[in-house]
């Protein structure tokens, strides 16, 4: 094939949305894993090490509360906003309303804790000033997040990595001159100032262009959902969220408490390279979930597509860092390659059964069946932590690579028959008419 033929079958495939939205989405989380790892570069350069543990810790804690205090509206709105119509205004409002006022309940209660019960000793304890701060903080942190799920749900998620991207940088620069500063906790200050400068702009951009074109392209066959079908949705989805993350934020303390500090530093790379390739299979099939949504009758043909392009891109990626692991990591240091290079390559091979039930789950939230998902990540976490501690004592730090493979295959077999007959092209074409959002 030319190369022109090669630039013409791009340009033809960045025009349709479901690719250009799930392409946006992949660029963002590479956006944020490059943007996130310099940021912690240049911090470990400026700042002390105790300032750089506790700006991490206190990013940490902001952003698991405001996680759990947005009762995953994020997913509500990629599920049901495509075909909100007339309704997508007062869906995203509310999703931004509620939201923030759990973040001012939960950052408060957090904060209350950390002034007035912990000691002035301790890492985690704050002034009164300060606690104001983590407050806001953690509600336009809630209201930032929420706005990629609100462009993506839009099929305009062209603006994510554009608003990620200036967000990177501006931290970064921000970081640079609280540095040359005598401004208490920088760190923290220097990642979520941005957020206020880039808020602004976004919000107008999606409430006074983007949500009246949607309303508009989308009222003629608009189908909102009803409050008991989105607070089923939720709950479930919600219920599996909070195991989810409970995993991924307990997991480092074990590996801590069963095999000490130092196997908790080589982990931390091969997790953080982890979590973003699975970010990158969340990000494809969020834009599948948008177009099957618009049209539920084309959702296999939809997820046969996705289904090509995560072959096509993250799986590759996943076998060249598994072969590149030992180079990877002697980037930190010859101690994180002879410990931990195993572990990745296990990650990055538990990737290959995980697109089976990350269809799964695509697929259970399309036909709103969330409590499947609280299910399946409850396992997920169990198994998970069940399987390090027990095979933590002849395996060391491998045993979390072992776990997480192998409750992927289990998991990925019996998901699997499931996933390909909803794959698999329909014999008789669907009747006519659209099912509804309760059906």
């Amino acid at each position: 094939m030319s190369l022109s033929a090669k630039v013409r079958g791009i340009r033809t495939e960045l025009t349709t949305p479901l690719y250009r939205n799930a392409y946006a989405l992949m660029l963002n989380t590479a956006v944020n894993s490059v943007f996130g790892l310099l940021y912690w570069i240049v911090a470990a350069r400026t700042f002390s090490d105790a300032e750089v543990g506790r700006g991490n810790a206190l990013i940490a804690l902001m952003m698991l509360v405001s996680t759990l205090t947005q009762l995953n509206f994020g997913q509500a709105l990629i599920r049901f906003l495509p075909r909100a119509g007339t309704t997508s205004r007062s869906l995203v409002r509310n999703a931004y309303g509620i939201s923030a006022g759990l973040a001012v309940l939960g950052s408060t209660g957090v904060m209350a804790y950390c002034n007035l019960v912990l000691a002035k000793s301790d890492p985690l304890h704050v002034s009164l000033p300060f606690a104001g701060w983590f407050v806001v903080s953690t509600v336009l942190w809630s209201l930032f997040t929420l706005q990629d799920s609100t462009l993506t749900g839009l099929r305009s998620a062209i603006w994510i990595p554009l608003e990620n991207g200036l967000y990177g940088i501006v931290k970064l620069v921000l970081l640079v001159i609280v540095a040359q500063t005598s401004l208490a906790d920088g760190v923290f200050t220097s990642w979520t100032l941005p957020v206020l400068a880039l808020l602004v702009p976004v919000t107008l951009l999606v409430f006074r262009r983007l949500l009246p074109r949607h309303a508009t392209e989308s009222a003629a066959d608009q189908n909102p959902p009803t409050t008991r079908v989105l607070r089923n949705y939720m709950a479930g989805d919600y219920t599996g969220q909070v195991f989810n993350q409970f995993a991924s934020t307990f997991l480092p303390v074990l590996v801590v408490s069963q095999l000490g500090p130092e196997a908790g530093a080589y982990f931390l790379p091969a997790q953080t390279v982890f979590v973003a390739m699975n970010l990158l299979s969340q990000g494809i099939t969020s834009s599948l979930v948008v177009e099957a949504a618009r049209d539920e009758s084309r959702a296999h043909v939809y997820a046969m597509a996705i289904l090509r392009r995560i072959s096509a891109t993250v799986l590759p990626a996943a076998v060249l860092i598994a072969i590149a692991a030992p180079l990877l990591l002697q980037l930190f240091g010859t101690q994180y390659r002879e410990n931990a290079t195993l572990l990745l390559q296990l990650l990055m091979a538990s990737t290959f059964p995980r697109v089976v039930v990350t269809l799964f789950m695509t697929r259970s939230r399309m036909e709103n069946r969330t409590i499947n998902l609280a299910i399946l990540q409850f396992v997920q976490a169990a198994a998970l932590i069940g399987g390090t501690v027990l095979l933590a004592g002849s395996l060391r730090l491998d045993a979390v690579g072992w776990s997480a493979l192998g409750i992927e295959l289990a998991m990925a077999l019996v998901l699997l028959p499931g996933v390909i007959r909803w794959l698999r092209p329909r014999a008789r074409p669907p009747a006519s008419g659209r099912p509804t959002v309760d059906a």
